[in-house]
């Protein structure tokens, strides 16, 4: 996450990026140069959104954007012979814990075709694992996960060379993924929430990038509720995680407030809005929202990846900052 100014000349030389050409994608149109456009496509079940993407110096597979999750990880039949591999076995869980995978941490390249037709190439040490038991492809044809949350130091994103590996904008609506150093006036298009410093989430990978990790206050967003009474409100730190297709409240009990179904299903009302700078903006959630027991220590709330519909959202690794603009917006 440091100055990568020499990487960037060394990919440029190398033909991997043509950084003076971004390209257009969508309503969006930078001449911001420290910018490119990667398109997208979206798919079933699930809402999900994926990329073409080459893993290991394999052929381009379909790989899930997924930022409520942190490596690259891709099934073993689908990744490249140009990996590094290790005896390291990661254990990693999906789904609220419906899917579950194992495999061997390697370290290679991950590459993506960009709208004008470069590709963009992390570094030869992004950490991937290789899925040897289960499979990442639960019935939308991707053989391949792109962890892209700002909780950690080992998601393929912060590999690409600088300044491509300092922000990401996902716009699902308009078909594409941004990568790079937005200016201040293109900043200035999002509401924005700042982000507090917390540990890495690095599943004790051992040659990680050297970034800050960041997770949400829990007064950023507010959620509603019906109750006995009337009405209530709590806040709750929250992950905006494109792969979640149904939201969940991960508490390790059960709030006083819940009204819970026999599998989980919260049966009270619920509204919820995210506060930013630009005042409070309505979070959609799916339905329905669901109680889970965290996988992880601590309480979180998974709001599912309806915002992705809505909103362009902004992830800023140098910052920490997270930004939320209509989905048309043009920067």
């Amino acid at each position: 996450m440091l100055d990568k100014r020499l990487l960037l000349v060394l990919s440029i030389c190398q033909g991997f990026v043509v950084a003076c050409s971004s390209g257009t994608s969508g309503s969006n149109s930078t001449s911001n140069p420290e910018v490119v456009f990667v398109p997208t496509f979206n798919y079933e079940p699930g809402n999900k959104t994926a990329v073409q993407a080459s893993i290991g110096g394999g052929p381009e597979v379909i790989a899930e954007i997924d930022t409520g999750s942190e490596l690259t990880v891709i099934n073993e039949s689908y990744v490249g012979n140009n990996i590094q591999k290790t005896s390291q076995i990661i254990p990693i869980t999906y789904g609220a814990g419906t899917n579950q995978v194992s495999g061997y941490l390697a370290y290679g390249t991950i590459q993506f075709t960009t709208t004008s037709g470069a590709v963009i190439s992390t570094s030869n040490n992004a950490p991937i694992v290789v899925v040897t038991e289960g499979s990442v492809n639960q019935g939308g044809g991707n053989n391949a996960i792109l962890g892209m949350r700002m909780d950690n130091q080992v998601s393929s994103r912060l590999f690409l060379p600088y300044p491509y590996n300092q922000m990401m904008v996902l716009n699902r609506p308009e078909s594409y993924i941004a990568f790079g150093l937005l200016n201040t006036s293109q900043l200035g298009k999002f509401a924005t929430i700042t982000q507090k410093q917390i540990p890495c989430y690095n599943y004790s990978v051992p040659d990680t990038e050297s970034n800050t990790c960041w997770g949400t206050a829990e007064s950023s967003v507010t959620y509603n509720y019906s109750e006995s009474s009337g009405f209530g409100s709590s806040n709750y730190s929250t992950v905006f995680d494109s792969g979640e297709a149904i939201g969940n409240f991960y508490l390790e009990s059960i709030s006083y407030w819940m009204t819970l179904t026999g599998n989980g299903v919260i049966t009270n009302q619920l509204t919820a809005t995210i506060n930013t700078s630009s005042g409070a903006l309505p979070l959609p959630l799916t339905q329905p929202m669901k109680y889970t027991q965290p996988v992880r220590s601590g309480n979180v709330v998974n709001p599912g990846n309806q915002i992705f519909n809505t909103y362009q959202v902004l992830f800023d690794q140098v910052n920490g900052v997270m930004g939320f603009a209509a989905y048309t917006e043009s920067w």
